[in-house]
């Protein structure tokens, strides 16, 4: 994307706007396709950021629903999404990224502190680590990489923050913002998966927070701490979609009335579809899954390799093509990781959602 800049002489451009650049920097017989490769990179950024809060919203409900049957009757944890889309509406109206910052430092509050405190269960009663399997049959594997994508899957988040920074150029670099952020990324969910496995073995939930005890005051403030920061951080990630769409809104009808009320209904109509799709599937382990195969395939491995390729045909590939090499490589990893990985976490979906159907 730096480069695209470059070659337009622009400040920023989105990730659409880096593919439609390449496309039209590439052999001429892709230049056709500029205009349908940026609006379907544009599809691929707004499903993703619809999975990801969709797992939010199966998360938290999760969590409060295991506090609320503690303490009160056993609701279905249908009827908790529900209630957190509700609580959600007004903060997700909110349209200005700068007013989401203190819902976002507050969010960050609690899910490190969480976190904190989340240590005192996973360091007591350790078993011995002779007992736990160091490796799983290969059939599984798909399963944990879609999962572990799950953690590198901001790039919604990450390429719309940069269009705001004050400082972009701070964005970039060995020790930039998103560096720095991918970092402490891989070592948090290294740690948290290697000890929530260690700790809790082959009965380890979808998230650390449902394997630890439901009575416990200790555990109850850690799923409040967890839950509410992620509930939190969802207005940010919706407002991800929101910007994406309504950029290329704003550059084709600027003038068009009632922009501010179509604005809203979008909000609305995306907080009502995620909603939807965790009542109708509350799987957090598959809908987890499947936002990581298919975000990390298209966003983090597809889309950057397409745009590598087509941007250095003009100036050549390097020594022994070796550039094109590892481009044809990402986008086979890319393709093969998706399919697979995306079929794994449909199948289960559409299983649950017949059982759904059927208990009705």
């Amino acid at each position: 994307m730096t480069e695209c800049c470059r070659r337009r002489q622009v400040p920023q451009v989105s990730m659409p706007e880096a593919v439609r650049i390449a496309y039209e920097e590439g052999p001429k017989w892709v230049h056709c396709f500029a205009r349908v490769a940026g609006f379907l990179t544009t599809c691929v950024l707004v499903f993703g950021q619809f999975l990801l809060c969709t797992v939010y919203l199966v998360f938290v409900a999760k969590n409060f629903k295991e506090i609320g049957d503690h303490y009160g009757e056993r609701y279905n944890e249908r009827y908790y999404v529900l209630g957190a889309c509700l609580v959600l509406l007004p903060l997700f109206m909110i349209r200005r990224l700068k007013y989401l910052v203190p819902l976002n430092l507050v969010s960050n509050f609690l899910l490190y502190a969480g976190f904190a405190l989340i240590m005192y269960y996973l360091f007591s009663g350790l078993p011995d680590i002779n007992n736990r399997e160091l490796a799983t049959p290969p059939a599984e594997w798909i399963e944990f990489f879609a999962i572990a994508a799950f953690s590198l899957t901001a790039v919604g988040s990450m390429l719309v923050v940069e269009a705001h920074m004050a400082h972009p150029q701070s964005y970039l670099g060995i020790f930039g913002v998103l560096n720095l952020a991918v970092f402490f990324i891989l070592i948090s969910n290294m740690f948290f998966g290697i000890m929530g496995y260690w700790r809790f073995g082959e009965s380890v939930h979808a998230s650390i927070t449902l394997n630890i005890p439901k009575n416990e005051i200790l555990s109850q403030i850690i799923k409040v701490f967890i839950a509410s920061g992620i509930f939190l951080s969802y207005p940010l990630n919706g407002f991800v979609v929101i910007t994406v769409i309504f950029s290329d809104y704003q550059n084709s009808t600027e003038r068009r009335k009632h922009q501010t009320l179509i604005e809203y209904i979008v909000r609305l109509a995306f907080l009502i579809l995620t909603g939807a799709v965790a009542v109708g599937v509350p799987n957090l382990a598959a809908l987890t899954e499947l936002e990581g195969a298919f975000s990390l395939s298209n966003l983090n491995l597809l889309c950057p390799a397409l745009i590598d390729v087509f941007l250095n045909y003009s100036k050549g590939y390097g020594r022994l093509m070796w550039k094109l090499i590892r481009d044809i490589v990402l986008i086979l990893i890319g393709l093969i990781f998706g399919t697979v990985g995306c079929t794994v976490a449909m199948i289960q979906l559409i299983h649950d959602f017949r059982t759904t159907l059927s208990n009705m």
